[in-house]
């Protein structure tokens, strides 16, 4: 990995720490929102199709879910 892209990868994991996504068990905890917000920005003008889901009776409890267009359809899915 380039010295670049190391510090580009630090950075990204120091932001999502500082964020304090923290489940803690309860519905309302973790607040993942942060991160997928983090997350969107990082990956924006990458050519991935990106997309949050946000359950309605959880605010601030998120998923980023990011997709890369694949040519091969017998390759196995990333999960």
């Amino acid at each position: 990995m380039s010295d670049a892209l190391t510090g580009q990868t630090v950075e990204l994991l120091q932001q999502m720490i500082r964020n304090r996504c923290v489940n803690d068990g309860t519905v309302m905890s973790g607040q993942e929102r942060r991160n997928s917000d983090t997350l969107r920005s990082y990956l924006e003008g990458s050519g991935l199709d990106i997309e949050v889901y946000e359950p309605a009776h959880a605010p601030g409890r998120a998923s980023l879910v990011a997709r890369i267009e694949g040519r091969d359809p017998k390759a196995p899915t990333l999960c």
